[in-house]
This record gives C-alpha cells, structure tokens and sequence, in this order.
C-alpha cells in the first residue's frame, strides 16, 4: 500500500531553498502620536505627559448644594432651586430617557418630588447613570415630625420605647420617612454608646446608628437635622464639620476650642458660664465635654477630676478620650499648672489631631 508521503515531491532531493532576496530599508526612528490631536512624540511618557496635561479625563459629575450625588442609593429628601443643582463635564443630558439641555435639566430636577429617576450624563470620555430616590415631604409634614419630637423627647427621659412612641405618632403624617428614620437612628445611637434606656443593641452598634442618621439626613436643611449631623461629625472628631452645621450654643464653643487645639494654639477658657442652646438628647460623653468647655477656668479646675476620670474608664472610646486629653492639657497649661499639662501632653504627643501643641508644651517646659 502506498504511502501518503510516497505522493509528496520533495524538490530539490529535499536539500534547501533558496530564499529571495529581502530589501534592506534604514532604521525608522520609533514615534508615538496622540489619539486626540495627532501630535507626535519621540518618548512614550512625553506622549502620556501631553495627554495628562493637554486632554485630561473628562468625567460628568452631579452635584446639588456644592455636594457630589451619589450614583447608586441617593435619596434626596428636601428640595433644591434649580440654582443649587449643578451639571459639570457633560455633553449630553438624559433624564428619566428624554434629552434636555442642561438649564433644563437642573429646572426639571428641582421640581420633583416623589418616585425614583435616572440622570445619564455623558461627556467625550465617559457616561455616568445617577439613580436618584426623591422622597421630598411638605413643610406640614416636617413639621409634624418636630412636633412629635418636641412633645415626646425633649426634657424626657430617653428610653427605646418613647423613641418608638416618637415613631409611631411622627409617621401618621405619612410623609417625612427620611427624617423620622434619621432622628430615631440618632438616638438609639445615643442609647447604644450609653447602654441605657432599656437598649437591645450593642455598645459598638452606635458608630453605625450615628453614620445611618447622618446619611438619612444628608440632603436635609433643618435645624434639627443639622444638629444631628453636627454631633455625629463631632464624635468623629470632625470639629470644623461640625461647627459649620451648628454654629451656635455649645457645640460651637467646643469645637472652636478643639479646633484651636487641633491647630497648635492655647485656648483660653470662657470668661461666663454657656448655657446649652439646644435641646437634643446627647450621649453623657458628650454631655460632659461640651460642658466642660462651656465653663470658665475655675470651674474647669474643679471639675477636671471629673472629667479625668472619664478618661481613665475602660467604656470611653478612643475619640472621646483624646478630646478628654486635650482639654485637660490645655486647661493645666492655662492655669499655670506645667507639670500636670506635660503629663497629658505625653498622652498626646503621638495624636494626628493634637500632637503639634502637646509636642509645643513638652518643648516649652524642657527648655525653662
């Protein structure tokens, strides 16, 4: 039988094959050129560098009252002029799947107030979706709420069953579903960094209680929702944050003077007690350091013990104790008592927020 290679000529008696001749050309220097004007370049990071600087990534952005929309989950629960709703790097405008322009687009979204919506903006690079939750009370329904809280939780004693008394009554107005979910939030919030009022959560589940809130009330212009949002950031340390949202009372005395610290400066103690200014229940960390910084120096040193003793306990969080620490040290310093600041200094000497004035006493004192 034949084989299948017997059929195969292998030319030449299967010796080589002359290649042909291939024409030499001369070394072509190697360039690079832009995509979007054509440019060219001898150097790859020449030509990443121009992109970089000349054709920067143009990504569409949403924003209402100066803060970013989220693309996914962002409920707005109060309403905006179309003058705060604010449309950057985007070509094309789409809402709800209807091209608008974008004077019309920002008109549009001011006005309404119910259901969820989807915003495409698109620019030459990128599209982005925004799919926005609009869940926007009247005036009378804001009102009822505070109205329930005032009559159920101002100058009572906070337990979990009033707040969900407060819940009860507040949602009959049908309306307000944000700021009901934020303002009960805060306070078994309250309940949970305290451990009282009959609470079931668990001392670590304010943090997360804290942030909820502040998320309810993200979008919300209220005075009692600002405060809210004001206290959350000052647990967290986050004193200008804070101060900005409640600019009055005691919150802002305290963050003024954290704040001053922060930034590496003494701060002399009020000349006349502060009365409160506000009638929102607040955890007894809280509590004690708004007072004590709402009291002239002499009655700072009285009540230093006090506070120091706060510090010193196992339940204290770690945000509290440095604040706890930084009054301590600048009410020492400002009384003339040297030894004990350093001693709260060198607590503090490691601390991002306060370390520039703790290193600055313990350099003054070491250098007498």
């Amino acid at each position: 039988m034949a084989k299948i290679t017997d059929a195969v000529d292998p030319g030449n008696a299967g010796g080589s094959v002359l290649i042909p001749e291939i024409p030499t050309l001369p070394n072509r220097p190697v360039t690079f050129h832009c995509d979007k004007c054509g440019e060219v370049f001898t150097e790859r990071e020449a030509r990443r560098q121009h992109v970089f600087d000349h054709h920067p990534f143009k990504r569409p952005q949403l924003l209402v009252g100066s803060r970013m929309v989220k693309e996914r989950g962002e409920v707005m629960a109060s309403q905006f002029l179309p003058a705060d709703w604010i449309i950057q790097q985007a070509e094309r405008i789409v809402i709800d799947q209807q091209d608008v322009s974008s004077q019309e687009a920002c008109r549009r979204l001011s006005k309404i107030i119910s259901g969820f919506h989807e915003v495409t903006l698109t620019s030459a690079d990128y599209s982005v979706t925004y799919q926005i939750e609009f869940d926007i009370p009247t005036e009378a329904q804001l009102l009822a709420v505070e109205k329930a809280f005032n009559m159920l939780i101002v100058n009572q004693p906070l337990e979990s069953e009033r707040i969900a008394q407060f819940i009860t009554v507040a949602k009959r107005e049908d309306g307000g579903r944000y700021y009901i979910e934020g303002i009960s939030d805060f306070l078994y919030g309250v309940l949970a960094k305290d451990q009282r009022g009959g609470t079931s959560l668990n001392r670590d589940d304010y943090t997360a209680k804290f942030h909820a809130a502040r998320e309810a009330l993200h979008f919300m212009d209220r005075p009692l929702a600002n405060l809210i949002k004001a206290l959350v950031n000052f647990n967290d340390n986050a004193f200008s944050e804070a101060e900005i949202l409640a600019p009055g009372g005691q919150v802002a005395i305290t963050c003024r003077i954290l704040n001053g610290l922060r930034s590496g400066k003494h701060c002399p103690p009020l000349e006349t007690r502060t009365a409160s200014g506000h009638n929102l229940p607040v955890d007894t960390l809280t509590a004690e350091i708004m007072r004590f910084c709402s009291l002239p120096l002499a009655e700072q040193q009285e009540q230093l013990p006090q506070l120091a003793h706060l510090a010193s306990k196992s339940l204290t969080t770690e945000h509290d104790r440095v604040k706890i620490q930084a009054l301590a040290m600048n009410t020492c310093w400002e009384a003339g008592d040297h030894e004990p600041a350093v001693s709260w200094a060198r607590m503090l000497r490691h601390s991002p927020l306060f370390e520039t004035l703790a290193n600055r006493i313990i350099e003054d004192v070491e250098n007498d």
